[in-house]
């Protein structure tokens, strides 16, 4: 079995401490100490000028050393002690070793204890891993076959060619075929939904706005590399082809593309399944609608035909929306795969109207929006629900905006009432995180909060945001209570065996780099789930420690 997956990376930058200590290097002594699994930290690193650090669970220890790779002492610092986390049952101690700038390879080393994992102090941190999350999405390509040129050892066959997918009743038609191949598939299954694809969309999009540069042509070693166009953008397009395949021609949008079950642990090209057209929703509309309005002026400058085609579907979407504000989706009863219900479609108009906005400059978008403008708030779990409108706030912000100043100082101040709302969190956590919930993909709440820091920063740049979202991403990568790095293939102790169809097939033992693992959930919806062979027994049941590494674990460990 294997692997995880992962994330969206945004760059971080540098950041500052507030509790330092320091010393002349010292030799360390010979003996050699063993790893200890009760010292929690970033496995990848820390920046040189960055916040650095660390947790010691259940341990009596008051000092530790940071060790470099030639045996030196280069640190010596004092614990403070952070009281016992509820969540993990564990009495927490931190390290902070901010004050140390040197660049290399180091360990944290505890008298009586051992040492951490291995970590690097340098610059640009994050490239690889941001790289490798956005290619991830590239391993998740349907419809085509993954060539060893660009896949290398995860190399496979076309699967799910989609060419005739038949109308399901609950999509208006009766009857009756459509072509929709290509996209993504969602997560750690084979089908296909708008929603999900528009949430994810939307963060690449967002994040494309605010650092264009980020992943240039050539940079991550897809098909398409080599055209002169942004990797990400040319990834981006590859879901963008499917997705507008899923708009009706009166402007609405079907559901997802699916099997009527969900299918077996097995290749793509081996799952033979029937796939359906299902349903017709405000949501799936709504969420098009702002996507593309983010496309026409994310790919205006490389393809204006693109960007033109893409907002007049979007004011389609958003007119049919307005039509049809309650058409709520539920599964019908012979399909039994991703429901992703929703009732309350408050942020889902907010993000297509902000987002139209910021692309048209229409009194009739700004006039939804703007009784809002002061409004985000943070709403835990399920982002393809809850807070997608935190897209829209952050796209109000940017260099794209029809804000007048006033309208954006409103923005500005909700924004930044929630990043201290937040900060609040960190500083009662004992682990210093943003999360007091571990509810089904927990990594996701937490990444997302950390992007609040990252947009505080960049509306403020108050240095205490960045930070934060330093802080909060080194949870990411193993500073938490199970001393996992999330991110498969990053970190000495990365998720292995990912809740996801491919790779518990595909016979290889090592992970797909770049996805991330759902994280603890304390509802533990899979306990006693025996998938391929897994056993989802759960050793600890504190919230922050309901996290099982098996492929089994679809309520902690699907990407």
């Amino acid at each position: 079995m294997k692997k995880n997956l992962v994330l969206r990376i945004f760059a971080i930058g540098f950041v500052l401490a507030f509790v330092v200590y320091g010393c002349k290097p010292k030799a360390v002594s010979t003996e050699v100490s063993s790893v200890s699994g009760l010292i929690r930290l970033n496995q990848l690193g820390y920046f040189p000028n960055g916040v650095k650090t660390f947790v010691l669970a259940d341990s009596a220890a008051t000092k530790f050393s940071v060790v470099a790779a030639d045996g030196k002492h280069v640190f010596e610092g004092s614990f403070t002690d952070r009281g016992v986390y509820e969540l993990s049952g564990e009495k927490v101690l931190m390290g902070d070793f901010s004050a140390l700038k040197d660049t290399g390879v180091f360990t944290v080393f505890v008298e009586n204890l051992g040492v951490s994992y291995p970590f690097a102090i340098r610059p640009n941190l994050y490239k690889a891993a941001a790289d490798a999350s956005v290619k991830s999405f590239y391993f998740q390509r349907a419809s085509m076959a993954l060539e060893p040129q660009f896949a290398g050892k995860f190399a496979r066959a076309a699967g799910h060619k989609d060419d005739s997918c038949w109308f399901h009743p609950s999509s208006g038609y009766s009857k009756g075929l459509a072509s929709m191949p290509g996209g993504w598939y969602d997560a750690g299954d084979f089908n296909k939904y708008t929603v999900n694809a528009a949430a994810a969309l939307g963060y690449m999009l967002s994040s494309y706005e605010l650092q264009p540069g980020a992943f240039p042509d050539g940079s991550l070693n897809i098909p398409e590399s080599g055209n002169g166009v942004s990797d990400l953008l040319d990834e981006m397009r590859y879901e963008l082809n499917w997705l507008e395949k899923m708009q009706d021609v009166d402007g609405g949008c079907f559901f997802k593309v699916t099997e009527k079950k969900f299918g077996g642990f097995v290749m793509p090209a081996d799952d033979k399944s029937q796939r359906w057209i299902v349903g017709k929703s405000t949501a799936a509309s709504l969420d098009f609608a702002a996507v593309g309005a983010m496309v026409a002026r994310c790919y205006a400058a490389t393809d204006s035909v693109l960007a033109k085609k893409w907002l007049a579907a979007a004011e389609r979407a958003w007119a049919w929306a307005k039509k049809n504000p309650s058409k709520f989706f539920q599964n019908p009863e012979d399909i039994s795969t991703g429901g992703y219900p929703d009732t309350i479609l408050t942020e889902e108009f907010f993000w297509a109207a902000a987002e139209l906005y910021t692309a048209t400059g229409k009194p009739a978008y700004l006039a939804e929006i703007e009784p809002l403008l002061g409004g985000i708030k943070f709403r835990l779990a399920e982002n393809w629900r809850n807070y997608v409108d935190n897209i829209g706030y952050y796209s109000l912000l940017g260099s794209s905006s029809k804000l007048t100043a006033p309208q954006k100082d409103l923005v500005k101040a909700g924004l930044v009432a929630l990043a201290d709302s937040l900060a609040g969190v960190v500083d009662k956590s004992a682990y210093r995180i943003p999360i007091s919930q571990f509810e089904w993909g927990s990594n996701s709440d937490v990444l997302d909060m950390a992007i609040v820091f990252q947009q505080a920063f960049l509306a403020t740049q108050d240095a205490k945001y960045l930070n934060l979202a330093a802080e909060t991403t080194d949870y990411i990568f193993g500073k938490n209570a199970v001393n996992y790095s999330f991110v498969s293939g990053f970190g000495t102790r990365a998720v292995t065996n990912l809740h996801h169809r491919t790779q518990a097939a595909d016979g290889i033992a090592e992970a797909i780099p770049g996805f991330i693992s759902g994280g603890p959930n304390a509802f533990m919806q899979d306990k006693g789930n025996l998938e391929s062979g897994s056993d989802t027994t759960y050793t600890n049941t504190h919230p922050a420690k309901a996290f099982l590494d098996v492929t089994g674990s679809y309520a902690s460990n699907e990407l």
